[in-house]
């Protein structure tokens, strides 16, 4: 597991309104707060998210527009191999990612294939959450400096039922039971 500056760590937890997580960019998940595991067992440290997008049956289940998620998900991969592209030994697990998902989803090879650089580095999700209903969460991407980490920082409408919904997960995240991936 890739070490997390402590700073980083220290800021992601101390949002407790905001799911938050560090990536690298392969987007395995390397730390996440309380309320990012609540709204999702994807956004658990160990968990790739391309991955999870492509290979997680259940990721389909609770993500109405899966296909637009996918579509995301391919761009910002391929803009982390881009610019400035990995070297070494990140150059070698990206290549390992990419071979993995390729075998084990179609989905992702055709994405792969037709994909594009991303033009935002934000992220609409609208996920089924199985104890509060529907959540429609923006995701904006925060590069590290002096770093190949992001910081993923989720946030609703104002005033709106996303918001509420997120509010009562941030006050129960420690009790909301986990389901597996």
């Amino acid at each position: 597991m890739q070490h997390v500056d402590p700073l980083v760590a220290e800021l992601i937890d101390s949002l407790p309104t905001t799911p938050a997580v560090v990536t690298n960019e392969r987007f395995d998940v390397i730390a996440s707060n309380a309320l990012a595991r609540a709204v999702s067992p994807s956004l658990t440290a160990g968990v790739n998210l391309a991955e999870a997008t492509f290979v997680n049956l259940s990721a389909r289940e609770t993500l109405p527009r899966w296909s637009e998620v996918s579509v995301r998900m391919i761009e910002l991969l391929k803009e982390a191999v881009a610019d400035p592209a990995p070297v070494g030994p990140d150059a070698e697990r990206f290549a390992e990612l990419r071979a993995e998902l390729t075998l084990r989803s179609t989905a992702f090879e055709i994405a792969w294939r037709n994909g594009t650089l991303p033009s935002s580095h934000a992220l609409d999700v609208s996920m089924d959450h199985p104890h509060v209903g529907r959540l429609e969460i923006t995701y904006e991407l925060l590069r590290l400096p002096d770093s190949r980490q992001l910081v993923v920082m989720g946030h609703t409408v104002p005033g709106s039922e996303s918001e509420q919904r997120l509010f009562w997960l941030a006050a129960h995240s420690e009790t909301v039971p986990r389901r597996p991936m």
